[in-house]
């Protein structure tokens, strides 16, 4: 582009864009640009509008727009012809709009006023500027590209230029850009700056809604000057106005903003000294005026002042200097704005200290007038050093100028002035005071001399400090602490200063000044020292002092060098008894830290100098071992224990008597009052038995005295702590000590809410090993008294759970706890048998109190209850059996209580509880007396109380106690059996159920040890069944088994269920076998209840008591003499011999239906259970054989078959490797039956089972020699018959081995091949053993294949031969049936090796003569395909001419249908090679009804259609080239005069006509003038008239199809002349009778010529045969009238609307029919013309 074409486009106004001059499209942020194009002004102008309205809900100040922009006028105006005024101020306007729009750009309204402005007043072109500042603070929204995309900015002068690339691909602008412009471009940086000061002008407070552009502004401008590598002077020239108008802003948020920007500039750039301070300047100037964000501003003053340099006095006197001018305002405004700065002081103050104070003190002399005086002390207030410079009236300067004032009445008058400040009590004020750096001038230690010599200091407060020898804080008043806090400040300055430095003679010397002033005497020096030592330990603050390690181990190390400076009497006062001095520095030697310890050890060493002190043997002691004192702070604790022991034991008197009144001294010296509790408290960790301070302390902790000091707590509880293992003998020998641990035990109020109450410290320390130390037993029944009775008393949970504790972990003797229980007046209970009688007598008396002994003695149930609560957890009890009879006794007064049913209850469980504790704790050696355990009350307990934890309870102590009295428990157990059979089972309620159910489990199992007693028991069960609802029985007796133990006693009890049904007796045999049948079901319920073992060892248990019973009742003397315990289960002498055999037979029956139940399915079994099903067939063989021709011989064989059926459901359960070794075993047995049975479980499982391992086929394949033997004959002495069924089924058993093994194992069926083939050979063999090898040959031929075809030479004939022989086959069709299976397997298997036998093969399955069956039927159908399917045509072929000539009649169908099939199965090759085989023999088979012409006409038409149907199929295989010289062939054939020929060749042309269709027409031609001859001469035909009727009907069908399926213009004029007339002239042919003439015309003839008229398809032909028939009409016979009239009909029907044409010439004849002599014909006219009417739609009866 041309410079001049740029020029002439800056010159160019917007209204010259020729976007506005068309309407295709038109700019919209809302809308399509094309669709905006269809929409009218009014449109957007509502759209607008609604928009204006949306934003006045949300801010009023858009109102005065609504006048402007959003006014009707402004639909007219159009900007382009207004002037530049106008336009200018519409400008200003838009802008101010758009300005105040950016806070809400992103919402829908906004869009929609941005509509209207765009639409109307085109701002995208006139106001791009503002339009993009709105938008810009959204620059990451889709909303900014699509007001992006409006604004032209495509010209690269375009200041928008840069955000062209954006506007086409649709993208938001990212940060990164925005600022990499923002610091490139400054004018970019400038109109952000110029947006922000538009949005805000004429706005103050907060404006929350601005705070997005603020925000917009500061993130952009502080991200742009940290991306920047340089902040050049430009850029900050162009932001300081900014920066200074956002200090000034009122709005709190551009102020933030304006900070973070001055932040990031003083980080990034060094400005000069001058722009610092006037920053400086500023924000302190923002401050005071609106310092609503002080902390933000000081925080930005920080900044900028840390990295600038030299700036930090200018800003704080700038501060304080714009304070000081604040002389106009209010009181009100002062004050607010005293509020506001008051934070910043702090904060200057807090963080720049040194630098505050610099301008404080500098302005302090520079003050001139008084309001700025007034200003300036009102400034001073708000700092914290405000004591400092605080203006003295009389002097008038501040108290510190004042103490360091050159004339020496303004220093008095400060003194004085800060004495006053002390005597009110404001030492923090004094201290502040003091507490200046120690950089100021030397001059102010001369003032401090001044002050530490002064004796205003002492007057007040040095007479108040105590005479005592111990200064303890705990005891001091305030001012007296308040001067001790003075004086340890003082002391901790001055010795921290005169250590090193050039100033630590000065501080040397201001401590001696501090200790000839306030310490002079050595005493009080020392005692103020040890105040020192032992401070860090108090609890308390009373001193107001922190005395840390440092100050601790420097005032040591001072008390070192002093004590070692002391003259002897002095040292020797100082370690006398009644100084704090020894006993002070033990309490360092105990300090955690390591270095106290090491000063504390030297200042220690200096004492040991004063020889006559009391406390010199223990200093020499601890001198001794100066290394472990410094390495553990526990140490001290050893060594004066050590000590403590070594008093008692040394043997020199001297010693001891010295360390003994060492020791003493030591004691006494922390027992007295004015000891601190915190050094107390350090001594009394380490020493033993204060009893004096214990009774002083437990006096002071009662409820109406102070509360303790927090260490005297602690003391308190370190000397209880003393109560322990080593002192516990003293409370034996010591009334007082007791007493006192008494005491401490009732002592229950808690001090400190850390530290336990005196009554759990006393309780803790009764531990294991202290109990029992006491020695005494009335001193541990009276600790144990007390603590019970703590336990009613207290309320306290932790107090119960303490003694719980504490109880839990003693051991007690049980005669002490026993004693407890037993009510005051008798210490010791025992209690008999006979007592308790007595008393459960004396309980049916009526008694006044419900709360008395039997014997008279009030028993405190509350307390027993919770002894008894303890006694459940308690571990450790010392002779337990002490506690019986007292418990016993309880149980009894409990019975007749009236108290609180519950409550009751639940001790009675607390007392059957402990009881069984006891007989649980008892050891091998310790002796229970049986007569004070009374089973009678445990019994009386599960009678009398209906709640089942009491019966739990009792349960469990019956069955302990059966294992400790067994006999007695039996005793008792008996009768409640006896009692629950007798009553409770009969009771269907809930409680006799679980009272039952309990007992069971509970107490039986102690019992179970001996057999005889628990069959007797479940001898009452079962006894009491019948009595027990139904569907209480199964759970009653499930848990009675359960308990007892199944794999023992559930065949006890089945037994018992089995004689309990034989020996019932029912009235009828229905009752019988339902109650037998409701028992069975019953019976497998309860064993199903049991695992699958338990089950198995049942029924072996079952079975070997079975084959222990006699055969009979007579043979039965053995057996009771060997078996005098099973006649607890069935007792001979009992019962009759049919109980017995009942009995067994129901045992062998419940036995077959277990093991048929579903719950064996897929379990594994026992070999155990097989060999007893086994040993108990063969004794139960052994009595079939013995009883043949006894009365009990069928209930044998019944047993023997339901023993079998047990053997049988054995089978199907069995592990197949065991099954196989077991049936092989069988095999071999002598007993054919057993043999037998053998295999037909072997049959079952091969015929069930499909999949088998490796090792189970090969063990399988190895009984093929068992069964190969049982197949040969003469095994043993057998009957004819039963060796047969035996060979039979060891041939099926072959066979089905074949059918799962052979295939894979063919070598081992060879042999069985051979021995069936030997079987069928055989002559004089059984047919049903021949037919079972038949079958076997069957499978095994199948199976081997070509190995079977050595057999074939033996095999074939033999079956063939048994084919032949007919008679035999007509009486056993099994026989039949096999001997076609066998020749259907060979047939199948091996169908190129049976060409010698096919021909008598094919006769004989074509012989159909006497068929018993449809399934033999079936087999011979199936066989015959076989042949045809198998074969080839080379080989059957030849065979089916062959057996054609020679077969009969009977035969030939069959023959037929192998060679129908055979064809069908031939391909097109085969086909083409064997046509002139197939066409000889089918012109020779064509002759069959000319050979037999004389015979039955039926027959031979069933055998001509067999041989039919069969060429048929070989046509159908033909091609059109191939079948032409066949029918020719065929057609030529039936030329000869045989009419028999004719018959058959004209019916095979109308099944081929049939089954070709139109195909078949192509060849038709040349019999149209066969037909039409054959027409003519059977017209006039007298002889064969059967035969000329049958070809007459041949004819006319083959006629009809040829017609039916004429699709090529057959039927040509010449044609249809040729048959016109002959196919007319039937209707006169009358040949074969009436029946016969009538049948012909109507289902043959009469569809033939309307097909016929179909198919001619001329009108003019259709006049000539509606014509021709009309004239048949006027026949004189009725018969041919009527036939006529037939014909018109079907031709009307068939030519329907094209028979209009003929219906003129048809009416006259109708005419004359209508008046015909024969009725039938008159009738057939009315149907004919009513038909005529229906087909042609329009009536007829006019015309006549």
């Amino acid at each position: 582009m041309t410079s001049l074409a740029h020029q002439l486009k800056r010159l160019a106004l917007p209204q010259s864009d020729p976007n506005l001059l068309t309407r295709r499209e038109v700019a919209s942020l809302l809308f399509d640009p094309k669709d905006a194009a269809s929409m009218d002004r009014s449109t957007f102008y509502a759209l607008g509008c609604t928009g204006l309205e949306e934003l006045l809900g949300i801010e009023p100040a858009f109102l005065e727009f609504q006048d402007t922009l959003f006014s009707a006028a402004s639909l007219t105006l159009e900007r382009s012809v207004q002037s530049k005024e106008v336009n200018e101020k519409l400008d200003a306007g838009i802008s101010l709009f758009l300005t105040r729009l950016c806070p809400y750009f992103l919402l829908k309204p906004a869009h929609k006023c941005i509509e209207w402005l765009v639409h109307r007043f085109h701002v995208q072109l006139y106001n791009a500027d503002s339009l993009l500042a709105c938008a810009l603070p959204y620059h990451d929204t889709n909303v900014f590209v699509r007001v992006l995309q409006l604004v032209k900015i495509r010209d690269a002068t375009n200041r928008w230029n840069w955000l062209h690339c954006l506007q086409k691909p649709g993208v938001p602008l990212s940060r990164g850009t925005l600022i990499t412009h923002c610091y490139t471009d400054l004018s970019f940086m400038d109109f952000i700056c110029t947006m922000v000061t538009k949005a805000y002008s004429g706005r103050s407070g907060s404006c929350s809604q601005l705070r997005v552009i603020f925000s917009f502004y500061a993130s952009t401008i502080v991200a742009a000057l940290d991306a920047v590598d340089r902040v050049s002077d430009t850029i900050i020239s162009k932001l300081l106005p900014y920066v200074q108008k956002g200090l000034k802003a009122p709005l709190t948020d551009y102020k933030a903003a304006t900070y973070m920007i001055v932040c990031q500039l003083a980080v990034k750039v060094v400005m000069e000294a001058s722009l610092v301070d006037t920053l400086a300047v500023h924000i302190s100037k923002s401050l005071l005026k609106e310092p609503v964000l002080a902390k933000e501003g000081v925080g930005c003053l920080i900044v900028l002042l840390q990295n600038q340099k030299e700036a930090l006095c200018s800003s704080r006197r700038s501060l304080l200097d714009e304070y000081l001018s604040q002389t106009e305002l209010s009181a009100d405004n002062m004050s607010a704005l005293d509020r506001r700065l008051l934070p910043l002081v702090r904060l200057l103050e807090s963080r720049y200290c040194g630098a505050l104070d610099g301008v404080l003190g500098g302005h302090v002399t520079d003050i001139s007038s008084s309001e700025q005086k007034q200003l300036f002390h009102q400034f001073l207030s708000l700092s914290m050093s405000s004591g400092k410079y605080q203006i003295m009236g009389d002097s008038d300067t501040s108290l510190l100028l004042s103490l360091k004032h050159p004339q020496p009445s303004v220093r008095v008058l400060a003194v004085e002035h800060l004495m006053s400040i002390i005597t009110s009590g404001q030492v923090q004020r004094v201290t502040s005071c003091l507490q200046i750096p120690l950089e100021s001038t030397t001059s102010w230690f001369s003032r401090s001399r001044f002050l530490l010599s002064s004796r205003v200091w002492t007057k007040h407060v040095v007479v108040s400090l105590p005479g005592e020898v111990w200064w303890n804080p705990e005891k001091l008043d305030t001012n007296t602490c308040c001067y001790l806090g003075l004086l340890c400040r003082l002391f901790s300055v001055t010795i921290s200063g005169a250590g090193e430095g050039p100033a630590a003679g000065i501080f040397r010397d201001l401590m001696k000044l501090l200790i000839q002033v306030h310490l002079r005497e050595p005493p009080m020096l020392f005692r103020f020292l040890c105040v020192l030592w032992g401070y860090g330990s108090n609890h308390g603050d009373q001193l107001d002092v922190k005395v840390g390690a440092v100050l601790q181990t420097q005032a040591l190390y001072m008390g070192r060098a002093l004590l070692g400076a002391q003259p002897t009497a002095m040292l020797e006062e100082l370690a006398a008894a009644n100084s704090p001095v020894f006993p002070s520095l033990l309490c360092c030697l105990s300090s955690p830290v390591r270095e106290v310890r090491r000063a504390a050890l030297g200042a220690l060493q200096s004492l040991s100098g004063a020889k006559g002190s009391p406390f010199q043997p223990i200093t020499e002691k601890l001198l001794k071992t100066p290394e472990e004192i410094i390495a553990d702070p526990s140490y001290l604790s050893q060594a004066l224990g050590v000590l403590y022991d070594e008093c008692q034991t040394v043997k020199v008197k001297t010693q001891q008597t010295k360390l003994q009144s060492s020791m003493r001294q030591l004691l006494q010296s922390v027992q007295t009052p004015s000891c601190p509790s915190y050094t107390g408290t350090h001594l009394h960790a380490v020493l033993s038995a204060l009893l004096p301070v214990l009774d002083r302390l437990l006096e002071q902790s009662g409820p109406d005295t102070p509360t303790l000091l927090r260490a005297e707590a602690q003391l308190m509880q370190l000397v209880l702590g003393k109560y322990n293992e080593a002192s516990a003998p003293l409370l034996a020998g010591d009334q007082n000590c007791l007493d006192l641990f008494i005491r401490a035990l009732r002592t229950s109020i808690q001090q400190h809410p850390d530290i336990p109450s005196c009554q759990i410290s006393a309780l803790e320390q009764i531990t294991k090993p202290f109990f029992p130390a006491l020695g005494d037993e009335k001193v541990q029944q009276k600790l144990l008294s007390v603590i019970f009775d703590l336990l009613v008393e207290s309320r306290s949970p932790l107090v119960a759970n303490t003694i719980s504790s504490v109880f839990k972990g003693i051991a007690v003797d049980g005669q002490l706890v026993a004693n407890e229980l037993a009510p005051p007046e008798k210490p010791k209970v025992s209690v008999t048998v006979q007592q308790t009688r007595r008393s459960r007598m004396t309980q049916r008396k009526p008694q006044e109190s419900g709360d008395v002994d039997p014997e008279g003695g009030a028993v405190s149930w509350q307390r027993v209850t919770l002894i008894l609560e303890l006694l459940q957890h308690k571990k450790k009890l010392k002779r337990a059996q002490m506690l019986v009879p007292v418990l016993f006794s309880l149980l009894a007064s409990l019975e007749p209580c009236s108290g609180d049913h519950t409550n009751m209850e639940y001790t009675k469980q607390l007392l059957l509880s402990c009881l069984l504790n006891v007989c649980h704790k008892l050891s091998p050696d310790d002796v229970l007396d049986e007569d004070k355990f009374s089973v009678e009350l445990v019994v009386q307990c599960i009678r009398a109380s209906d709640m089942p934890q009491t019966h739990h309870h009792a349960l469990l102590l019956l069955g302990t106690a059966a294992t400790i009295f067994p006999e007695k428990v039996l005793h008792n157990i008996m009768p409640i059996f006896t009692f629950m059979g007798a009553n409770i089972m009969r009771l269907d309620d809930a409680y006799s159920f679980r009272v039952i159910d309990k007992t069971v489990q509970m107490v039986i199992p102690a019992l179970i040890k001996v057999d005889a007693v628990v069959t007797r028991i479940v001898h009452v069960f079962a006894d009491a069944l019948p009595h027990v609802p139904d569907h209480r029985r199964l759970p009653i007796l499930a848990q009675l088994v359960t308990t007892l133990g199944p794999a023992r006693f559930l065949w006890v009890l089945m037994l018992l269920l089995f004689k309990l049904h034989a020996t019932q007796t029912a009235s009828s045999v229905s009752e019988k076998d339902a109650a037998l049948e409701r028992d069975m079901d019953f019976w497998i319920a309860l064993c199903c209840q049991f695992e699958v073992t338990d089950q198995l060892t049942s029924i072996i248990n079952i079975l070997n008591f079975l084959l222990q019973l006699p055969d009979d009742k007579d043979d039965g003397e053995n057996y009771i003499s060997t078996m005098w315990e099973k006649a607890l289960i069935f007792s001979l002498d009992a019962h009759s011999s049919k109980e017995l055999r009942h009995f067994k037979f129901l045992s062998v029956s419940f036995m077959a239906q277990l093991l048929g139940s579903a719950s064996f399915i897929g379990k594994q079994l026992q070999q155990r259970l097989l060999e007893e099903i086994l040993r108990y067939i063969h004794s139960v063989a052994r009595c079939v054989e013995e009883n043949a021709d006894r009365p009990t011989a069928k209930f044998w064989r019944v047993l023997l078959n339901k023993a079998y059926d047990v053997l049988d459901k054995v089978n199907s359960l069995l592990p197949t490797d065991t099954f196989i070794t077991v049936m092989r075993g069988l095999m071999g047995n002598q007993l054919p039956s057993v043999r037998r049975k053998a295999m037909e479980l072997l049959n079952n499982k091969l015929q069930h089972r499909t999949q088998w391992e490796e090792q189970q086929v090969t063990a399988l394949l190895q009984l093929t020699g068992d069964l190969l033997s049982i197949v040969g004959k003469g095994h043993g002495k057998v009957t004819e018959a039963e060796q047969a069924i035996n060979r039979q089924t060891a041939l099926y058993s072959l066979k089905l081995l074949c059918r799962s093994f052979g295939s894979d194992h063919q070598e081992a069926m060879v042999p069985v091949l051979l021995r069936a083939v030997e079987i069928v050979t055989a002559s004089e063999e059984e047919k049903n053993v021949t037919g079972s090898a038949l079958l076997c040959i069957a499978e095994v031929v199948s199976t081997l294949k070509a190995l079977a075809i050595p057999q074939l030479p033996r095999l074939m004939p033999a079956v063939l031969h048994t084919l032949t022989d007919r008679k035999e086959l007509l009486t056993n069709e099994i026989y039949l049936l096999s001997a076609v299976t066998a020749l259907q397997r060979v047939t199948e298997t091996l169908p190129h090796f049976i060409s010698p036998y096919l021909q008598d093969a094919t006769l004989q399955v074509c012989d159909r003569r006497a068929l018993p069956t449809a399934q033999l039927s079936a087999r011979l159908s199936s066989l015959r395909s076989t042949l045809a399917t198998k074969l080839p045509p080379r080989v059957l072929l030849p065979t089916l001419a062959k057996c054609y000539t020679v077969s009969l009649q009977a035969q030939l169908g069959a023959l037929m249908s192998i060679l129908k099939e055979h064809i069908s199965h031939m391909d097109k090759e085969q086909l083409n090679f064997h046509q002139s085989e197939l066409t000889s023999f089918f012109l020779t088979a064509l002759d069959f009804r000319a050979e037999h012409c004389e015979g039955d006409l039926e027959k031979t038409a069933q055998i001509e259609g067999c041989v039919i149907d069969c060429l048929l199929a070989m046509v159908m295989k033909l091609s059109e080239v191939t079948f032409r010289p066949l029918f020719f062939k065929l057609f030529d054939w039936s030329k000869s005069d045989s009419k028999e020929r004719l018959l058959t060749f004209y019916r095979l042309s109308d099944r081929i006509a049939e089954r070709l269709k139109g195909l078949f027409v192509l060849f038709a031609g040349n019999l149209v003038k066969p037909f039409a001859d054959l027409l003519r001469q059977t017209n006039s035909s007298e002889t064969g008239e059967e035969k000329s009727s049958l070809l007459l009907q041949y004819v006319l069908d083959c006629l009809y199809k040829i017609f039916l399926y004429d699709t090529q213009r057959f039927l040509s004029r010449e044609r249809a002349d040729a048959l016109m007339s002959p196919l007319l002239d039937q209707l006169e042919n009358t040949l074969g009778g009436e029946q016969v003439y009538q049948q012909r015309v109507t289902q043959h003839l009469v569809p033939c010529v309307g097909q016929f008229s179909v198919a001619l398809a001329d009108d003019t032909q259709w006049k000539t045969l509606n014509y021709q028939i009309l004239l048949k009409t006027r026949h004189t016979d009725s018969k041919v009238r009527y036939s006529s009239l037939l014909m018109l009909m079907e031709l009307a029907s068939k030519l329907k609307e094209n028979y209009m044409v003929l219906l003129p010439e048809t009416i006259p004849f109708l005419a004359e029919l209508m008046e015909d002599e024969c009725e039938e014909v008159e009738q057939q006219v009315q149907k004919v013309v009513q038909e005529m009417e229906n087909i042609l739609g329009e009536p007829l009866q006019s015309y006549f």
